[in-house]
């Protein structure tokens, strides 16, 4: 290891890491490659589809603007007060998947799909829900997988994004 700090004292953080990291796939390589962008806010247009094949009314779309929203200032603010380091500038060994930026800790991209999964969660359709935790649970995966984040980078970025659904589904309340 090249440095220490609080992550990586972590000693099953480190352990989980490079247990996954280190299981290489051709397969995994190129789905994830691809797969990822569903973790960026780009994707919105995918999920706001899947709200609206499930039937969502409009309150949920309202629901989902502002936990976004909640999770869109959340992250940022949490990484620059944390500036934690990615896994490679940490690390020895890691096998990196994509160029990575910004701070590492928590992991936004897991903080953003978690929210929309979070927010599913509200409305009846569990055929969603569940739909949404598969995608939250292999767009967490990938980004230990793709050597980004920290299995806790994630873990945190999942606890946040509940925390910005069930906070935004109060604010909607208030509206």
């Amino acid at each position: 290891m090249m440095s220490r700090d609080w992550e990586v004292k972590i000693e099953w953080n480190v352990k989980l890491f490079y247990y996954i990291n280190s299981r290489r796939s051709r397969i995994l390589d190129l789905f994830y490659k691809r797969f990822f962008y569903m973790g960026k806010s780009y994707s919105l247009p995918v999920y706001l589809l899947m709200f609206w094949l499930s039937g969502t009314d409009h309150n949920g779309y309202i629901h989902l603007a502002i936990s976004l929203i909640i999770t869109g200032i959340l992250m940022p603010l949490l990484k620059y007060t944390f500036r934690h380091k990615r896994p490679f500038t940490l690390l020895e060994n890691v096998h990196l998947l994509e160029p990575v930026s910004l701070k590492s800790f928590p992991s936004a991209d897991s903080a953003y799909v978690f929210t929309i999964f979070s927010v599913s969660l509200f409305y009846p359709d569990t055929v969603l829900s569940a739909v949404l935790f598969l995608i939250s649970l292999v767009i967490g995966y990938g980004r230990v997988y793709m050597g980004a984040h920290f299995p806790i980078d994630v873990l945190v970025g999942f606890f946040c994004g509940s925390i910005s659904a069930f906070t935004g589904f109060y604010l909607k309340e208030l509206i």
